[in-house]
């Protein structure tokens, strides 16, 4: 395995990019490395990580660069399939080199490149994703050779770019399992090998391939834990020795596994000379051996280090996110970066940056989610500027499965003008709607292919790109929230400070315009900015006298300036000023006065709600005094505030909070449902056997209360569970939800469930609802193969296990709705994967998907229909 050792020495001392040719290299140049039939350009130092930007792709669904290693005899490859290979290989990400570098991409990271298990009986799936090894040490055979893997090397350095390989330690493939109840002092009982008549009955790759209980060689080399699946998350016990979904899970408390994986992932680095890893499921494995893994003498970053590469990364993947204004995710996360003095892994995906990003502008929730979470991100972090931060990725819903596009490109934009490092997940900068849909034509559900340099989301990632690169401030500098709104959707502002260097960062999140009033800035007088980038706004930028900044935002627009000339205060201070009386109470359930004073000339004043431009309403004044009836009409308790405007002079009152709180609803109606029913329309539906599935698809009653443009919608289930951690509180199930309204046109078809709205109703409002995901979508855009055009908000959702309810909370502001008088409401129950894709029915019962009737028959298990009327 070392035999090299002296070769890549010397090439490690290549300076990285084909414009530097000073490097005191005696027997190979940059330039000969990178010209043609040059000495391969494998070893590179390492980057400074914080000015890197981060491709991450499928190898299988990216680009088939050699259709002849598609088909590998057993059954494996079937592109029409999500389960199946699909034809993407390592050729095809070294001819889309310059695709990425385009794009701005400086590092590529490929998913697990190994030999995979080509078929898992349980999954009815094969390895394609790369996540199940039968062989770390080999490449799989659809993805091509190690050769092509060393050319992708090579040419990535040549391109001044970097190679991150995807890697997993804590389980292989699917080899066994236990049928019947699992005895730990007894674990041969009911022991089973999964794959005994298989051409891969076990791993090929010492010592990973003693697999068998039953075996008392195998036993005693005590590679894997010989467990079952997890059922309990929170168990710690399960966590760290139990299989993750089926995988066989491996002992990494035995000092021979530790050895075994230490020289495994040596060889890649020597062998290839890739740059760091991407750490699969890290959660799933103690602490003790990361620690071990990376930071012994002989470990991982030492070993690199021998190789010129001084920052060797590693990407730790703990899928854990924080709920709103909690940071015990984050503390989690680091534990795995250092750990009672001890350093663990020097980088972690940042998922609660993920999570907040979703939520505020994906799905309507207060940006002072992110002034909260960007705190928490650049204090509980050793160095925040090596975390990672992404809108979406392989494992998550995309982000346009909840939101649009323009909400996207904010997402985006955040990601890029924030410190750490940002990952761009193949397929974004296409807007592809699925996670795991290849790029290339004739891949996975994609029949035309997804390369378009000229495609509006490939130039507006372009362009952040480019910005990170040309100001240091984005890469390097403090990060200061000066506003974040707090009602809802709207203004999201914050500072970058580095050296000598200022930018700003303007968000509104809100789909309608928002007024900016006296923004501090921490500036001493009037200046006039240069836009550094900007979506969705062209006029020039000035602060007031005093250095502050007002001004009208519109919807979704975003805002990235530096401070430029100063300017001389010209004298026109308007005479105008407005005074709002104090309210004698905090919290109102019906329509209040809101009362005050103007001063200069001022005939016609604006009430604004929440910061809603848009929705202003307009009233007169009076002998210098003005006053207005604001209205309390909405469902359940929300945090306000209003505002008094004099468009004419551009004055802006100063802000008074309140609390509406109506709990008594106008429209209320409770369905019971039929017990025991979640079985299809035809009562013979079966489930998916796996063993955390039963009766979470079982509605017992549904009531529906509204008042205003507030709708509340509480389900009462058969059974909510929590097994997989799922953030929204419940899993093992899909809810979707179809409003109609009176005299409202919209669509008949349910999109992807084979069925239609019953009688003769039509819906125009969707929500879709599961542990991972939720959003709403409308009628536009829908049909029965697609969901309609994304809102970019989602209800507020609440679940009490141990009642068994499932409560929505839906608020009309953001979704259009003036009055729910007269409304149907059609709830059914299905599941969905991860990434919001309902599951297939098959004809035979399955681990994982539904069966009992025909692939094209209706998904719904069971259904409750209300219909709203006036009390």
């Amino acid at each position: 395995m070392m035999g090299n050792r002296f070769k890549l020495i010397v090439l490690s001392l290549v300076v990285a990019g084909c414009s530097q040719q000073d490097a005191a290299v005696p027997e190979v140049t940059q330039a000969s490395a990178c010209s043609a039939g040059g000495t391969q350009l494998l070893h590179v130092p390492s980057p400074d990580w914080r000015d890197q930007v981060i491709y991450m792709l499928f190898i299988d669904r990216f680009d088939d660069g050699d259709p002849s290693n598609n088909d590998q005899g057993q059954g494996e490859y079937a592109p029409e399939k999500p389960t199946h290979f699909s034809g993407g290989d390592l050729q095809g990400v070294i001819d889309r080199i310059g695709y990425m570098k385009e794009l701005g991409a400086t590092a590529v990271w490929v998913s697990p490149p190994v030999a995979n298990q080509w078929w898992s009986t349980p999954y009815q799936a094969a390895g394609w994703h790369g996540y199940w090894a039968e062989n770390f040490l080999e490449i799989d055979k659809h993805f091509g050779t190690l050769d092509d893997f060393k050319r992708l090397s090579h040419e990535l350095h040549c391109n001044d770019m970097y190679l991150l390989q995807d890697i997993v330690i804590n389980h292989g493939g699917n080899w066994f399992t236990y049928d019947g109840g699992y005895d730990p002092d007894d674990t041969a009982k009911n022991f089973r090998l999964l794959e005994a008549d298989s051409f891969q009955s076990a791993p090929s790759q010492p010592p990973f391939d003693k697999i068998n209980r039953l075996d008392p060689e195998h036993v005693a080399a005590d590679i894997y834990h010989w467990t079952p699946s997890i059922t309990d998350y929170d168990d710690l016990d399960q966590r760290n020795n139990y299989q993750l979904g089926a995988l066989s899970d491996i002992n990494t408390e035995n000092p021979v596994v530790l050895e075994a994986l230490k020289d495994t992932y040596k060889y890649w680095i020597e062998e290839v000379g890739v740059d760091g890893f991407r750490i699969d499921t890290i959660i799933y494995v103690p602490f003790e051996f990361w620690h071990r893994w990376a930071q012994d003498e002989d470990g991982i970053y030492a070993f690199a280090r021998e190789q010129g590469k001084d920052t060797f990364v590693t990407l730790g993947e703990t899928f854990l996110v924080s709920a709103p204004y909690d940071d015990s995710a984050e503390r989690e996360i680091a534990s795995y970066i250092e750990q009672d003095g001890r350093p663990g892994l020097n980088s972690m995906l940042g998922f609660p940056v993920f999570q907040d990003i979703n939520r505020v502008l994906g799905q309507g929730r207060a940006p002072s989610l992110l002034e909260y979470r960007f705190e928490r991100f650049m204090s509980v972090y050793p160095d925040p500027f090596m975390i990672p931060n992404f809108v979406d990725n392989h494992d998550t819903p995309r982000f346009l499965a909840f939101g649009h596009v323009q909400a996207l490109k904010q997402a985006l934009s955040v990601v890029f003008t924030i410190p750490g490092i940002p990952i761009i997940y193949q397929g974004t900068e296409q807007a592809l709607p699925e996670t795991r849909m290849a790029m290339f034509k004739g891949g996975h559900r994609n029949a035309t292919g997804s390369f378009d340099p000229e495609s509006e989301l490939y130039r507006h990632i372009q362009a952040l790109t480019r910005l990170r690169r040309e100001h240091r401030v984005l890469t390097r500098g403090d990060l200061d929230v000066l506003a974040a709104e707090t009602a809802g959707p709207g203004l999201l502002a914050y500072r970058r400070t580095y050296e000598d260097e200022v930018a700003y960062v303007l968000i509104n999140s809100a789909d309608h315009s928002i007024l900016v009033n006296n923004l501090d800035l921490g500036l001493d007088e009037a200046v006039r900015f240069e836009s550094l980038f900007a979506m969705g706004y062209d006029a020039p930028v000035t602060s007031n006298a005093d250095g502050r900044l007002s001004m009208t935002l519109p919807e979704r627009a975003v805002l990235v300036l530096r401070p430029g000339s100063s300017l001389t205060a010209d004298g026109g201070a308007t005479d105008v000023s407005l005074t709002v009386d104090a309210l004698g109470a905090d919290t109102f359930s019906e329509d209040f006065e809101l009362s005050g004073s103007v001063t200069g000339d001022v005939s016609e004043l604006a009430l604004i709600i929440n910061g809603n431009v848009d929705r202003k309403t307009t009233f007169t004044t009076e002998d210098g005094r003005w006053r207005v009836t604001v209205p309390v009409r909405n469902l359940g308790e929300t945090a306000n505030y209003a505002q008094v405007y004099a468009p004419d002079a551009d004055v802006l009152s100063e802000r008074v909070s309140y609390t509406t709180q109506v709990s008594d609803a106008a429209f209320t109606v409770a369905v019971d449902d039929t017990d025991d029913d979640a079985f299809g329309p035809t009562g013979d539906y079966v489930g998916p056997q796996q063993v955390a599935s039963g009766q979470q698809r079982e509605i017992q009653s549904v009531t529906a209360r509204a008042a205003g443009r507030n709708l509340e919608l509480t389900l009462t289930m058969a059974e909510v569970t929590t097994g997989w951690m799922p953030p929204n509180g419940f899993d093992n199930v899909a809810i979707t939800t179809f409003f109609s309204f009176p005299d409202e046109p919209g669509q008949k078809a349910l999109p992807q469930l084979n069925a239609s709205l019953p009688g003769d109703r039509e819906w125009s409002l969707a929500h879709f609802g599961t542990g991972w995901i939720s959003f709403t979508y409308r009628d536009a855009g829908a049909d029965a193969e697609r969901q309609g055009e994304k809102l970019g908000v989602s209800p507020r959702i609440e679940t009490d296990q141990d009642a068994r309810t499932i409560t929505f909370f839906y608020e009309g502001s953001q979704l259009g709705v003036e009055d729910w008088n007269g409304a149907s409401i059609y709830v059914s129950t299905w599941d969905a994967s991860g990434e919001g894709v309902y599951i297939d029915i098959l004809p035979e019962p399955s681990e994982w998907f539904f069966s009992g009737a025909a692939s094209d028959a209706p998904r719904i298990m069971d259904d409750v229909l209300l219909e709203l009327a006036p009390r």
